[in-house]
């Protein structure tokens, strides 16, 4: 079985990059030229554009929620001001990029 040496596995295998010496900063460039990472499943466009539209219906939720707050509602308003914050945190994770989007999903 041959490893395939990747950025990944050498940030695995080497922990923090905090903590990396010149000459480990320098093997993992040169990783990354010979082997780059794949590209990120979305652009950074493309998560932009998820983070607003997660903003809109968290907007949106939340307005419904202080709508049925007003007309004594409060537990279907509890209900969706859990939603709005919920779109809330996966803009806020989607502002990030797909990488902490993923994560997020994932729970990592």
């Amino acid at each position: 079985m041959t490893r395939t040496l990747t950025t990944d596995t050498f940030r695995d295998q080497h922990g923090d990059p905090a903590t990396w010496s010149a000459a480990d900063l320098d093997t993992y460039v040169v990783i990354g030229e010979i082997a780059p990472p794949p590209p990120p499943l979305y652009t950074h466009r493309e998560m932009q554009a998820e983070a607003e539209a997660w903003e809109a219906s968290a907007a949106a939720q939340q307005r419904l929620a202080d709508d049925l707050a007003r007309r004594g509602h409060e537990i279907a308003a509890g209900i969706h001001r859990r939603g709005a914050q919920d779109a809330r945190q996966h803009a806020q994770a989607a502002r990030l990029g797909w990488p902490a989007y993923e994560a997020f999903l994932n729970g990592w």
